[in-house]
């Protein structure tokens, strides 16, 4: 039977190991998911998604449980991808080579902007590496944002698919670098809740995904970074009922275009691939 969401994000950290210039800025305390409220939060949304996303913002790998995470992910059944900046994909690869649950890991390489040259070089190095070494089932996807003319992003594509004995996409596009390794090229956008907006007419919020903050609030999508949407609490209320309630119903008939999109939401810039 066809699950109502396509994905689920689940923020077990907000905290991350880097500070990317092109990710939102948080007004949240760094807050991990106990292992037991991913439990709770990763099983009600599994009846719902048909993938669990590790993703919003931070750095899962920089979880002090993360292998129970796995563990707890593979003992639930779900299929899981994993969003990480990288840097720590070297030191975890047993771990995530070794985890029945994880179908793909996306690495975001625009993150790795923020690093002195030498140790970007070799955070790409190391992910390029890891991509080679990995199981044959798993799906390694490397996206690279960055403005028109980054000489650094430019930089970093050229090398990633040197590595592979590619030739880099231009300033946007889609390169398959081995099998089941891809690299996404792509522009920045704006977050939501900026000033002036930029007249968004839809999105495909409560439609394809929803997502839970590390704090166990549901969210509508993997942009609203501080939950200034937030539809309830999933340690407080059943998943299922706060996505089925009035609010939910509301919201995505604004997030589909149908009603006035929200105010929050008219600046952000961001559009699926």
């Amino acid at each position: 039977m066809k699950k109502p969401f396509r994905r689920a994000f689940i923020e077990i950290t907000n905290g991350c190991n880097l500070a990317c210039g092109f990710c939102a800025a948080s007004a949240r305390p760094r807050r991990d998911m106990t292992v037991e409220e991913f439990r709770n939060a990763a099983g009600q949304a599994a009846s719902l998604a048909e993938v669990i996303s590790l993703h919003l913002l931070g750095e899962p790998l920089t979880h002090e449980r993360f292998p129970e995470i796995l563990d707890a992910s593979s003992r639930l059944g779900l299929k899981l991808n994993l969003v990480t900046n990288g840097v720590l994909l070297d030191r975890r690869q047993a771990l995530l080579f070794g985890a029945p649950c994880l179908r793909q890991i996306s690495v975001s390489l625009h993150a790795l902007a923020c690093l002195p040259r030498p140790r970007r070089e070799a955070a790409l190095r190391s992910a390029a590496a890891f991509a080679r070494a990995k199981p044959a089932g798993l799906i390694v996807g490397f996206r690279l944002r960055a403005a028109p003319g980054d000489a650094g992003a430019r930089a970093m594509a050229t090398e990633l698919a040197e590595a592979f004995g590619k030739k880099a996409p231009g300033a946007s596009g889609h390169l398959k670098l081995a099998e089941n390794v891809f690299l996404n090229f792509g522009s920045l956008f704006a977050w939501p809740g900026g000033p002036g907006g930029a007249g968004k007419k839809a999105c495909l919020g409560l439609r394809h995904h929803f997502g839970i903050l590390s704090d166990g609030r549901v969210v509508p999508c993997c942009a609203d970074f501080d939950g200034a949407m937030a539809l309830g609490n999933v340690n407080e209320k059943p998943l299922a009922e706060i996505l089925g309630g009035a609010a939910a119903g509301e919201l995505k008939e604004r997030l589909a275009g149908r009603l006035p999109m929200p105010a929050h939401c008219s600046s952000c810039g961001f559009a699926p691939p």
